[in-house]
């Protein structure tokens, strides 16, 4: 069976649905229609007539009365604006920070800077002042 043979049958299998269904929907709508609207009984505790259909709609339908109540909506105040603290002030630092001092000779025991002091070389890169401050050397400048 190849599959044009079953999309044939699918089709024809579902317009027979459609058309069956159609039917029968109609004819459970006019059944329902033939029915009595319902009422209460003279005591007011059950049904007169069983079974029964709703009441039709009204047309137009009554709106049901509800007041519209508006109100405002609170005041509200703005938040107090709240003084940011102060920065505690920066200490100078011209006092911290020295610019780098040009190397003018240096030999295996250390070099002497433009300023002319003498800086005693300790290793890798370290050169000590004379008065014991540890600076870095790098290429011809003398950071402290």
């Amino acid at each position: 069976m190849n599959i044009a043979k079953c999309a044939a049958f699918a089709v024809v299998f579902l317009f027979c649905m459609l058309v069956c269904e159609f039917v029968w929907a109609d004819q459970a709508a006019d059944d329902y229609a033939k029915l009595p609207v319902c009422t209460l009984s003279a005591d007011g505790k059950a049904l007169a007539v069983e079974p029964c259909r709703t009441a039709p709609a009204q047309v137009p339908m009554p709106r049901r009365p509800v007041p519209q109540i508006i109100q405002r909506m609170p005041q509200t105040k703005p938040p107090p604006k709240l003084a940011m603290p102060t920065a505690p002030p920066l200490p100078a630092l011209d006092g911290m920070v020295k610019p780098p001092v040009p190397t003018t000779s240096c030999d295996a025991a250390g070099c002497y800077g433009a300023n002319g002091v003498r800086y005693n070389s300790v290793g890798a890169g370290a050169v000590v002042t004379p008065s014991g401050k540890v600076c870095n050397r790098s290429g011809s400048t003398i950071q402290c």
